[in-house]
């Protein structure tokens, strides 16, 4: 599966070295639902952190821009917090939603 092969093939494969159909399509299908498991928790840790880049990004740059407002002078802006957890975010989305 994660050579990216499908139920049908890996069944075949299975039922060329010695397991019976049913058998096959049993274990087949409890490696896809674990397969997809897994994928999905890799997917909710990538939007989790991507969301705590960009979600820590803001609060820093909001932060700072309102000291700086009400006491003059600069703010900080974290652009790289906030790119990167904004992509690292889509990301985890789209792992997610790709196996769905």
């Amino acid at each position: 599966m994660a050579q990216g092969k499908t139920d049908k093939v890996i069944q075949a494969e299975l039922i060329d070295q010695g397991l019976d159909s049913e058998s096959a399509t049993i274990v087949t299908q409890n490696l896809r639902d674990q397969f997809q498991h897994l994928h999905r928790e890799v997917a909710k840790k990538s939007m989790l952190h991507g969301g705590l880049w960009l979600l820590g990004g803001c609060a820093v740059t909001g932060i700072t821009f309102a000291l700086a407002s009400a006491g003059g002078g600069g703010y900080i802006m974290t652009w790289g917090a906030i790119i990167f957890g904004g992509f690292q975010l889509l990301k985890g989305i789209y792992q997610y939603y790709r196996l769905s």
